[in-house]
């Protein structure tokens, strides 16, 4: 009996320790590298962003081991978003904010210790919040709004010799300097001859005749008559002049809206203007059955102003890869210039805003942002800070970022065209000190204005001039950038706005939600087919924006903020 048992036993401990050793070898199995599941998905919807990102998430990888992918998310976002609980998405401001921060889909990078370096420097103008609290994404990339153009065609009716100093005193002229110019523009284009004209203090005079590229001009705006986009950009600049801030635009209750008649009045005057002097395609147009049956939607427009035939293109700064689609080789020396608006130093009533600055400011948004969702994994919200911070801070996400868009990030930092000897480093800027404002500047109490000159500009503190210079880009001509590098005279030129601070943020995003089309869309629909706009017309334009607006800040139309 005493033998049975002793032999159960040893039978016993025999299989225990086989079953042991099966359960360590097939945790050998399953425990070398990491799964699907702790691999970090950038979540979004935009086509066109799918080769930066995917150029991104390689040179991440590439450097840090860290497997990093990209997704192009189906129709529903949004539920994709929540059945996957994806840690990192790209979210855009115009239409995602409302709907995703009810659903909970937004860390607050505001309290989040990981991302402060990076969220204390976004510009007030351009943070991703509600009602003007939090910041719940990084902006993407910058975009800046105003008339763009080419200095080639400036060069080709004014002689290359002036078309630098007539650009700059194009963007800083008043309206009535700048009415006059176009007038005088389109006068040329009918009937060329060596006219003189004066904008900002210089006299320029036209050529002779038309040669090279100005052989192709037919007018001086390219328009499109299918989207209200050109037109929110300069209600941006109107609404400017009396809202220091987006939050002041979503809680403007009737009263202060009450209040915007001459800055609506101001809008309607340079909107007609505008839609009067139309680049057509054998000649100038103005509004009317021309326009309205003539097919001018945006390919239009692009191709109009990529071969030539127009001036001024107003629109945004992302539509350059549009350009150069319409013409081969086009857009190498663009540039951009404030909207105008025909209004005085009285009627200019925001904090810390002026007449002068009003014309000499484009408007600048990002339409992208990266977001983090806070019911995510910890290990993938983790890599998820850490691809941001890669991405704006660390040297080589910065080259990638460069590679990849070429454009301005939030975080830029300018250093103005100079040699080494004839900067300062003792004067130099506090890199973050002071209090932001909307458009990004710092208080002058701890630092200098934001309008030092070319010549005073210096090198970041604490850091050798000869550090913080770049080898010199030949892409760039001018202005130099110590931290990323840009791609283009148009983006080389909103640096220069931002930097300058010398922007107005996009405002007519703070109204709300159904102003654009519904408001502003239909009543330009009706005005389209008038060729000629009546004081009364205006009148009646102003007050249907008016009204519009005071109608619809009581119904639950959620603010874009």
């Amino acid at each position: 009996m005493f033998i049975k048992k002793a032999l159960s036993m040893l039978l016993a401990f025999v299989m225990l320790l086989g079953f042991s050793g099966c359960r360590n070898r097939n945790e050998e199995e399953i425990i070398p590298g990491p799964t699907e599941e702790d691999e970090l998905v950038i979540y979004h919807k935009n086509t066109e962003l799918a080769p930066m990102l995917m150029s991104l998430t390689e040179e991440y990888s590439k450097a840090t081991g860290k497997k990093v992918s990209a997704k192009l998310a189906g129709n529903d976002f949004l539920g994709e978003m929540k059945s996957q609980n994806g840690a990192l998405y790209v979210v855009d401001t115009h239409s995602d904010l409302s709907k995703w921060h009810s659903e909970g889909l937004f860390s607050d990078f505001l309290n989040d210790t990981g991302l402060s370096s990076l969220t204390t420097k976004i510009p007030a103008g351009i943070q991703l919040n509600r009602n003007g609290i939090g910041s719940y994404g990084i902006p993407l990339m910058l975009e800046g709004y105003g008339y763009i153009f080419d200095k080639d065609m400036l060069s080709a009716v004014f002689g290359e010799e002036n078309s630098e100093k007539l650009a700059a005193d194009l963007k800083t002229c008043s309206y009535t300097e700048f009415e006059g110019f176009v007038s005088a523009v389109e006068t040329w284009i009918a009937a060329p001859s060596a006219l003189e004209i004066t904008v900002g203090e210089n006299k320029y005079t036209f050529a002779a005749e038309k040669t090279g590229k100005a052989q192709n001009l037919t007018g001086v705006f390219a328009l499109n008559s299918e989207s209200t986009r050109a037109m929110e950009h300069l209600l941006s600049s109107a609404l400017a002049a009396k809202f220091a801030s987006r939050y002041e635009v979503m809680t403007a209750a009737e009263e202060a809206v009450s209040e915007t008649e001459p800055i609506f009045t101001a809008f309607a005057e340079a909107l007609d203007f505008q839609t009067s002097h139309i680049a057509g395609a054998e000649g100038t147009i103005g509004r009317g059955e021309e326009f309205t049956g003539g097919d001018y939607n945006y390919s239009t427009a692009v191709d109009l102003f990529a071969r030539g035939n127009a001036l001024f293109y107003p629109g945004g700064t992302s539509d350059a890869a549009d350009f150069e689609k319409s013409s081969e080789g086009f857009g190498k020396n663009l540039d951009i210039m404030p909207m105008k608006l025909p209004l005085s130093e009285e009627q200019v009533s925001a904090a810390g805003m002026t007449a002068e600055k009003l014309q000499s400011s484009i408007v600048i948004g990002s339409r992208y942002y990266l977001a983090i969702n806070p019911e995510a994994k910890e290990n993938l919200s983790a890599v998820a800070k850490d691809f941001i911070n890669w991405l704006y801070s660390d040297e080589a996400g910065k080259t990638a970022y460069s590679s990849a868009f070429g454009g301005v990030p939030f975080n830029f930092e300018y250093l103005m065209s100079g040699t080494a000897e004839e900067q300062d480093p003792s004067s130099s800027e506090p890199e973050n000190s002071g209090d932001m404002t909307e458009s990004g500047t710092v208080s002058p109490e701890n630092s200098a204005p934001s309008g030092t000159s070319e010549n005073s500009r210096t090198a970041p503190e604490n850091s050798s001039v000869s550090e913080s210079m770049p080898e010199e880009n030949p892409e760039m001509v001018g202005p130099m950038n110590p931290s990323h590098k840009i791609s283009g005279s148009l983006m080389e030129s909103l640096a220069e706005y931002y930097s300058e601070g010398n922007w107005i943020p996009d405002l007519s995003f703070a109204l709300p939600a159904d102003f654009s089309k519904n408001i502003l869309g239909e009543s330009l629909s009706g005005y389209w087919g008038k060729e000629s706009w009546s004081e009364s017309d205006r009148k009646d334009f102003t007050d249907i924006l008016i009204g519009g607006w005071k109608n619809l800040i009581d119904k639950d139309n959620a603010a874009v903020g």
